[in-house]
C-alpha cells in the first residue's frame, strides 16, 4: 500500500473546471461529475440527485474550493503499470463517507481499514483509495454530507464496471454486511466522475 498526505478540495456548487486549473503546479488531478448512468443502474434507481460535484486534488492547502479538506491517501492496491497524465479511460466512482453516530473516528478508521480485505477479494476495480485523518481546512461543514472518509473506484472499462463490481455471486450481500457496521448510508453520497491527472503527486 502506499500513502501521502495530499488536500482534497470538494465542489458543492459547480463543477470544477479542468481548464482553469491546468496551469496550477500544485494540482494532481482533478474529479467532475459525469453521466450518472453506470451508477443508476447498478442501484436499480432511475432518479439521481448529485450531493457534489467534483473534487480537485493538490498538494497545496489553498483554498480552491467549496470545503477543503486534509486528507492521508492510502492506495489500497493499483493494477496500472503507471498512473498516466491526462484522461482516465475507464470509468471512476467517488464517494465522501460518513461513520455511524455510534462510532468515534478511531473505531471508524480501523473498520474502514479493514474493509480493503474485502474490497479485494469481492470487487474487481483496478485501483482503490481510502481517504482518511479527514482535517477540515475551510468551509462551512455540510450537514447532509459529514465526511469522514473518501473512497475512490477505478474501474477499466464500461464491461468491467457492469461485470465485476461484485466478483461472486455472495459478495454483494457480504459488502454490504460490513459496510453496514461503519458508514452511515443515510450521509454518505457517491457520484460517478470523470478523472483528468495533471500530473504525479511527488514533487
Amino acid at each position: 500500500m502506499k500513502c501521502e498526505n495530499v488536500y482534497a478540495h470538494i465542489y458543492f456548487d459547480r463543477i470544477p473546471d479542468p481548464a482553469e486549473s491546468i496551469f496550477d503546479t500544485n494540482i494532481i488531478s482533478i474529479d467532475s461529475v459525469s453521466d450518472q448512468a453506470p451508477l443508476m443502474t447498478l442501484r436499480g434507481v432511475q432518479e439521481f440527485e448529485e450531493q457534489f460535484q467534483g473534487i480537485i486534488w493538490s498538494t497545496s492547502p489553498e483554498p480552491i474550493g467549496d470545503i477543503g479538506l486534509s486528507v492521508r491517501k492510502v492506495i489500497a492496491w493499483s493494477h496500472e503499470r503507471g498512473i498516466n497524465i491526462g484522461k482516465y479511460p475507464g470509468l471512476k466512482q467517488v464517494s465522501l463517507v460518513s461513520k455511524k453516530e455510534d462510532l468515534n473516528s478511531e473505531a471508524f478508521y480501523k473498520h474502514y481499514q479493514r474493509h480493503i480485505d474485502i474490497a479485494r477479494e469481492h470487487h474487481g476495480m483496478e485501483m482503490y483509495a481510502q481517504n482518511t485523518d479527514i482535517e477540515y481546512l475551510y468551509g462551512q461543514k455540510s450537514k447532509t454530507s459529514v465526511i469522514d472518509g473518501i473512497s475512490e473506484l477505478w474501474f477499466t472499462s464500461t464491461s468491467d464496471w457492469f461485470e465485476r463490481f461484485y466478483l461472486k455471486e455472495n459478495s454483494q450481500r457480504i459488502v454490504r454486511e460490513d459496510t453496514q457496521k461503519f458508514i452511515n448510508y443515510q450521509t454518505t453520497c457517491s457520484i460517478m466522475v470523470s478523472e483528468m491527472r495533471v500530473r504525479r503527486a511527488e514533487k
